[in-house]
């Protein structure tokens, strides 16, 4: 008899999203849906419930790592798998619908270069750099991930960095990473990591046009925050200064040495 109310009651709530939408469904009842996969001839709604108890909000029972989720009455490995597929589902969708309508654009803007770069930060707990590689007309040939961890110039790999230019043959990269959980402001790494990254590719002739930090679901251009500017300010005093210049030199000769062998 359980079985049939469940049944039936699963039936009703299906039959209520396909003829009205999402819209008209509560947070609780959008889980207790999906739970409908994962979970075979139990209530979802009591599950629902205490993972919205737990977690606050949808948003965060859909971002919550396997173990938080685990450690919720009800939630066995199916409904870690299913949460879990379903947040990178989203982030897919989210990376595709830019690339597919930004394809043939131009990353001659900083909206455009947030657009296409900000989902693929979606959802991510750690500091993640990026590198977009674009043609003379500053079309996309390419986006991908250089390192992972704090954005430190000791960790940033510049030989993946010259690899992925040579690659797709790029005239100039825009490097982009994240700040979870902070705020969308340069830091001190981030202003270093840009200039030696703009240093170590002069010689190549490829250019850096812009360095993106996302937040949440916001994001700040050096280039459009005259950040661009002050890195090229400290440049040329570095140039001035003799000794500075040489150790720099020095280091910049190193890394492409080792670059080539």
């Amino acid at each position: 008899m359980g079985d049939m109310t469940h049944k039936d009651h699963r039936q009703r709530m299906k039959e209520r999203f396909l003829k009205n939408g999402m819209e008209t469904l509560h947070d609780h009842e959008v889980i207790e849906m999906l739970l409908y996969y994962s979970v075979q001839r139990v209530d979802t709604n009591p599950i629902a419930h205490r993972l919205m108890k737990k977690f606050g909000s949808l948003h965060a029972v859909i971002e919550a790592t396997p173990e938080a989720l685990k450690s919720v009455k009800g939630v066995g490995e199916n409904t870690v798998i299913l949460i879990e597929f379903f947040r990178q589902l989203m982030n897919r969708y989210a990376v595709d619908k830019e690339e597919q309508e930004l394809k043939f654009a131009s990353m001659d803007n900083s909206d455009k270069i947030g657009r296409y770069l900000k989902p693929r930060f979606m959802g991510k707990k750690e500091e993640i750099l990026l590198v977009m590689a674009t043609d003379s007309k500053g079309k996309v040939l390419g986006v991908e991930e250089i390192s992972r961890g704090s954005i430190r110039t000791t960790n940033v790999n510049i030989r993946k960095i010259v690899e992925f230019i040579i690659k797709y043959n790029a005239a100039a990269i825009i490097l982009a990473h994240n700040h979870p959980g902070g705020l969308a402001m340069p830091s001190d790494d981030d202003i270093t990591t840009t200039i030696r990254v703009q240093d170590i590719l002069r010689p190549m002739e490829i250019s850096v046009r812009d360095h993106i930090i996302v937040a949440d679901d916001g994001f700040i251009s050096l280039r459009d925050s005259g950040m661009m500017n002050t890195i090229s300010t400290i440049r040329n005093n570095i140039t001035r200064n003799p000794i500075i210049n040489k150790n720099i030199a020095n280091r910049c000769a190193s890394d492409i040495i080792d670059i080539i062998k």
